[in-house]
């Protein structure tokens, strides 16, 4: 569904930006009030097909619209997201509100305390209007669980979003919310951007605190994320949207360290200028090389690669060295991480969990040495050195999302240019961009042979994550999926 095609016509909020949404506010062309009771009209068409929002705001959001209303009329800033409504991820905490993680163990769990980044969120005007449905724990490429079931991709509700956060996914694209905020670990925020045709960012980890994501042992107060854990460490809270141009403002209001995670850090990222990329370094790539990437896809990243030339880009054909040993090293300290903080939560009650996370549970090593972890992460910081060397030169990099676009729910072999990929292995570029720990944005820039969307990576030197937007907004500019600009 794209903005053109989205129900209510082009002058309904849910059309618009997140820009042109706050402006309308704050002039007081529209109010919060009647935003928000637009986007509740959305949800009411096409949630009970496409299942995207598992727990409904609507009261608490309308009293929220309705105490910003009453402060734009007194003249009291409302603050920089005044009415832009947003879903979360079931995967994160939010104050007072059910987090699952789509997991029996946690249908009933309430924290009284919420993730830093949604709270910032909330304290900058933004309206929360429903939880969003994720896997078990964000642990499969297709969003659906025993909990709520699956999932259904906007775009064609025969096909998935994608995951973990597809449900994020399926409700920007049906215009049910401005903008979601997931989690990305191997991918969980840039597959369904690319499944689904919407942009997303997953920021350098550390930017954004992690403070709030799932999985923590109940408590009072907020729990800091396992600094010893590779999802720690490598994960990161994410924002998605129907525009690459929405995306960086959400990104500095969430952005800061907490006091809590202590792998946040204090850097000032800068603010994305439409600067020029005349002579700047661009090097593409066909994939990480551990696995293939269906040709029409390719083609996608080519094109891209082709619409920064036109701009004065440098551009070069080359995958940077020790990319293609990434994957394996990814894999294996995934697996040597195993799942500690999963197992506390759930202990004694594993028949309630979904076939796929007793996958995960069977593929940990527990039984790993300290010193096998070590010689692991002296690969991965080799391999880092290497890409950042060859990023010096060429600063930015453009690579595939995905071995295929959008697949069939609970899809998990897939046939990719004569080779057979299971389950994550498709989305092996995002798992080596992750070790990388490098920001990267995906914006659609083009089509599959079966006419579905087709996201690009555009990845940058950790912390240059504003040169990553500059890139990206050049190729939205190109490739809007209706053929003009999207205000901005």
């Amino acid at each position: 569904m794209t903005r053109a095609l989205a129900d209510g016509g082009e002058d309904s909020p849910v059309n618009w930006s997140i820009i042109e949404t706050v402006a309308a506010i704050k002039r007081r062309q529209v109010s919060a009030r009647e935003v928000l009771d637009a986007y509740i009209g959305q949800i009411e068409l096409h949630n009970s097909k496409l299942n995207a929002i598992v727990t409904r705001l609507d009261d608490r959001a309308r009293q929220q619209a309705t105490a910003i209303d009453e402060a734009t009329v007194r003249g009291i800033d409302a603050g920089p997201l005044a009415g832009v409504t947003f879903t979360v991820k079931d995967l994160i905490a939010t104050r007072d509100v059910r987090a699952t993680a789509g997991s029996l163990i946690l249908r009933d769990f309430v924290s009284p305390w919420g993730a830093t980044a949604i709270d910032r969120l909330g304290d900058a005007g933004a309206v929360l209007i429903g939880k969003t449905n994720c896997p078990e724990f964000g642990l499969a490429i297709h969003t659906g669980n025993r909990l709520f079931g699956d999932t259904l991709n906007p775009v064609d509700s025969t096909l998935s979003p994608g995951g973990s956060s597809g449900g994020d996914a399926a409700a920007v694209g049906a215009h049910m919310a401005s903008f979601g905020v997931g989690t990305d670990y191997g991918g969980s925020i840039r597959l369904p951007a690319h499944c689904t045709g919407l942009a997303s960012i997953r920021p350098t980890p550390g930017v954004i605190p992690g403070t709030g994501q799932l999985p923590f042992l109940p408590s009072a107060s907020p729990v800091p994320p396992n600094s010893a854990s590779m999802q720690a460490r490598l994960q990161t809270i994410a924002p998605i949207g129907r525009s690459i141009y929405d995306l960086w403002g959400l990104v500095e209001v969430m952005a800061g360290p907490d006091g809590i995670d202590t792998n946040a850090v204090p850097v000032r990222l800068g603010s994305p200028a439409r600067r020029s990329v005349a002579g700047l370094g661009v090097a593409w790539c066909d994939g990480d090389g551990s696995y293939p990437v269906r040709a029409d896809l390719v083609e996608a990243v080519e094109s891209a690669a082709d619409a920064l030339s036109e701009l004065g880009a440098r551009v070069v054909n080359r995958r940077p060295p020790g990319m293609d040993q990434a994957e394996s090293v990814y894999a294996e300290l995934r697996s040597l991480d195993g799942l500690p903080d999963h197992i506390r939560l759930w202990k004694g009650r594993e028949e309630e969990l979904t076939d796929y996370v007793r996958g995960w549970l069977d593929s940990a090593r527990p039984e790993g040495t300290l010193g096998e972890f070590q010689r692991l992460t002296a690969f991965a910081d080799a391999i880092r050195l290497q890409v950042n060397n060859f990023m010096n030169e060429w600063p930015i990099l453009l690579m595939p999302v995905a071995s295929v676009p959008a697949f069939a729910p609970r899809s998990d072999d897939f046939e990719v240019e004569g080779r057979i990929l299971h389950g994550v292995q498709i989305e092996s570029c995002c798992r080596v961009v992750t070790l990388l720990r490098a920001p990267t944005a995906v914006v659609p820039c083009g089509q599959s042979k079966e006419g579905l969307p087709v996201g690009v990576q555009v990845i940058g030197r950790p912390f240059c994550d504003a040169r990553v937007i500059e890139v990206a907004t050049e190729l939205a500019d190109r490739f809007a999926p209706d053929g003009r600009e999207v205000t901005r």
